[in-house]
């Protein structure tokens, strides 16, 4: 059985990243400039789940149901979505919830 607790533990690390960052992510996060469209096509999202985040009005909602929907992927696609934010120009978020920060990355 533990085991299994650890390769649960290992699978879900993300879901500790975003717990961890919650409150930042949900005020920080710009999902209006291309994040969405970038997590659709490196199939991170399911075009259902990027249309119930983008029917909401408010940005802190959108947020909310993004880190909903992510808190349940797998570590990989989670790495997809750290690549996203560089992407779309979120460096800032990335480093600050992986601990690059101080660090200068060229994204091209």
């Amino acid at each position: 059985m533990t085991g299994a607790y650890l390769d649960w533990e290992a699978t879900y690390e993300h879901t500790e990243t975003i717990r961890k960052h919650y409150v930042y992510l949900i005020e920080t996060l710009e999902v209006k400039f291309g994040l969405l469209d970038h997590l659709l096509s490196a199939s991170v999202l399911k075009q259902i789940e990027r249309e119930s985040i983008c029917v909401e009005m408010m940005t802190c909602t959108q947020n909310e149901k993004l880190l909903s929907v992510l808190s349940r992927k797998t570590s990989d696609q989670f790495e997809k979505f750290l690549d996203a934010l560089d992407a779309t120009g979120q460096q800032h978020v990335r480093n600050r919830i992986t601990g690059r920060e101080g660090k200068q990355f060229l994204v091209i």
